[in-house]
Order: structure tokens, then sequence, then C-alpha cells
């Protein structure tokens, strides 16, 4: 074979081959999360605040201030920021004893410049710490004051358990996006901490210092503005840590519409966030010594599953047309195989049973090829309809 064919057919294998890797060192070395039961010693000298950033949430937020104010010190903790609501969520929001932001600025959409509102009401008296939570998520286990211990301890961000679950009984793509949140969300995350010791933001349930909301302002702009927050965080010395000691979880948008929005705004914000941030961030962990930030870089640049898959499709096809070895061309698709059915093994088989791979199958192929519609879709925020379940 001719030097630069099988030069050419190397670096594509290389380039699909890093975030698979990755992928699998997650999955494989994720230890099963151990919740800690001891209560919180949170001294209660130390003050909090729980910002809820809320946009047409009348639905769901007054089951999530009922889970979350018996938590807190006082109800007063949690500040709703009503983001351009057009419906009862500052009512609701103040019925239940909750401090009313209200911002109205529909030129300026989204859920970081709600977070940079409520963070700017603050600034006039600070917390000593700052937990953000959705609207649409509440606490199953242990409370806000257990991330407010920790970053007290650490100094730095904490994140706990964040879970989106689909419903069961959902379509194939609905419980599809539910194993991919799961890997994404708990298995990846823990499967970080353990190798790195710093995670990514998840969007909700996670606390910083106030220090660090000074340090490093909230992309308020962005698409993934959780995301991109942590990263900047990481590179300015902040690694998030993770916790298992508070969990929270919610319930994925049903319906076909409803997912697509929800996953176009995640794939491409997730995606060009990692693109623009990730390479300068990972370079300056290396040059700084500091393997929990590049890993976590790693694991950013893991692109969206789909779009991985059509990465390592290309790269087979290329090698086999170039007529380059078969172990080296495939080995990218192996690989990512190899962690798709370690992941499902872990936490996907109640989701997706094994007479449905086949299906499954055919469900990445439909993906792969609106993969382009996708990405192009997601160029503004918007909200994921929860009022009703979208037709197919």
């Amino acid at each position: 074979m001719d030097f630069h064919v099988w030069h050419l057919s190397a670096i594509a294998s290389l380039l699909c081959a890093a975030p698979c890797i990755t992928l699998l060192a997650e999955v494989v070395f994720a230890k099963r999360r151990r919740r800690g039961t001891e209560p919180s010693s949170l001294e209660t000298s130390l003050r909090y605040r729980v910002i809820i950033p809320a946009h047409d949430e009348a639905q769901g937020l007054r089951e999530c201030l009922r889970a979350l104010i018996p938590l807190l010190p006082s109800p007063e903790t949690a500040l709703v920021v009503a983001d351009n609501c057009t419906d009862e969520t500052a009512a609701i929001a103040a019925s239940e004893g909750a401090e009313v932001l209200e911002r109205d600025e529909p030129a300026l959409r989204g859920k970081g410049y709600a977070l940079g509102h409520g963070l700017n009401h603050l600034a006039a008296d600070p917390p000593d710490c700052v937990v953000f939570l959705d609207a649409d998520t509440s606490y199953t286990s242990g409370a806000p004051a257990d991330l407010v211990e920790l970053v007290l301890k650490s100094g730095r961000p904490v994140q706990g358990v964040f879970q989106m679950e689909a419903e069961s009984d959902g379509a194939l793509m609905e419980r599809v996006s539910g194993l991919a949140v799961r890997v994404r969300n708990d298995l990846r995350v823990r499967g970080l901490a353990d190798i790195g010791g710093a995670v990514s933001l998840l969007g909700s349930n996670f606390a910083l210092p106030w220090s660090a909301c000074l340090a490093v302002p909230v992309p308020e702009g962005e698409l993934a503005e959780d995301a991109i927050w942590g990263w900047r965080l990481a590179d300015r010395g902040l690694p998030p840590l993770y916790t298992a000691r508070a969990v929270c979880a919610g319930r994925l948008a049903r319906g076909a519409e409803a997912t697509e929005i929800q996953r176009a705004r995640w794939e491409r914000g997730t995606l060009l966030g990692a693109l623009r941030v990730l390479p300068g961030v990972a370079l300056r962990a290396l040059l700084r010594g500091r393997l929990g930030v590049f890993c976590l870089a790693l694991d950013g640049l893991v692109p969206p599953l789909s779009l991985l898959c059509f990465a390592c499709l290309f790269c087979a096809g290329l090698g086999w047309a170039l007529g380059a070895p078969w172990m080296l061309s495939l080995s990218p698709l192996g690989l990512l195989l190899a962690a798709l059915f370690i992941a499902w093994g872990r936490v996907g088989r109640d989701l997706i049973a094994p007479h449905e791979v086949l299906a499954l199958l055919i469900h990445a192929a439909i993906r792969v090829s609106r993969l382009p519609a996708t990405l192009l879709r997601g160029r503004e925020w918007k909200r994921t309809p929860r009022e009703r379940v979208v037709e197919e």
C-alpha cells in the first residue's frame, strides 16, 4: 500500500479512536454510585441561596418548590427567576414563599441570561455559596446543604447527581434519548470523577462559591451555558468536583418534536462550545501539568454519539476505499461498539431490551442521516415543550 494512503488512513483512525477510547475508559472505570447517608454538618452561620431559572414553568414549578423548600433554612432561600414568562410562574413561586425576580427581555432569551440576572440580584447581599436547580427537577435524596458543605470545604464548584429519566413505556426514540442521558449524566460523570477528579457541570443540582461566580461570569449567550461555565472554571483553577450525596431528578420531554428540540439544543450548543473553548483548555492543562482538567477537556471533546458513529463509519469506509488494513480502519468503530455495549449493560437494560438492538441500529442510522439538520436546527435557544405529548 502507498505510504501516503496508509498515513491518511492512520490519521483518520487516530482522530476517531481518541474520543472512542475516552468514552470506553469512562464507562469501564465508573464505580458503582454510593450515596452518602451521613447528615450535613453545615454551619448555620454560612449563607447560601438557590437560584431556579424558570421560563413558563407553571406546570412543574410548584412540585419542585414543595420538594425543595422543606430542605432549606427558609422559603426565601429559593430565588425563582421568572424569565420572560407568559404564564403563572411568578405567582406560583410567590405563593410557595420563594423570592421572585422577574425578567422581561424577549430579545435576550435563554437560561444563561436568567442565571446572570439572578446573580446580579444577589450581588447586593452576596451569599457564601449559590446552588443552581432547574424548575422541572426535584430532590430525591440529599439536599442543597450537602452541595454547599462540600463547596465550602473544598473552595471549588460541586456537581451533584442529575438524572433525567425517560418513560419506560415510551417510544424507542425517547428511550434511546433516556439511555444517552444516563450515559452522559451518570456513567461518564462517575468514570471521569474516578479517572481525573474533575467533572462537567450538567445544568442542575450544582453549586459554586460566590468567589467563583465573580471570577468566571456565567456565559449568558450560550446554548450550553452550564458545560461551558464548568470548562472555564476548570481552566481558571476551579475544576468542579462530583458528589453522590445530593440527587435530583426530572423527566425527559415526550414526543418526537420535543425530543428533537431538546437534542438539537444540547448537541449543537455543546459541540460548538467544546470546539471553541476546549482545545485551549486542554493545551493549558498539559502545560501546567493538571491531569484532571486535561481529562475533563478530553471528555468534553467527545462529540454526540450520532456524530461519533458517523465519523467511525466514515473512517471505515475511507479505509476500505483506500485499501488500508481493515484492523486500522475498523478499530474506532470496534471501540465505540464496545463502549456502547458496556454502557447498555450497566445502565440501559431496563430501557432497551435485547430484542430491540436491531431497531436501535436502525434508529442510529436514522439519527446519522438527520445529523446535519439537527445541528443547524439548534441555532437559537428554544424551550422544550412539556405541557403535552407531541404526537409522532
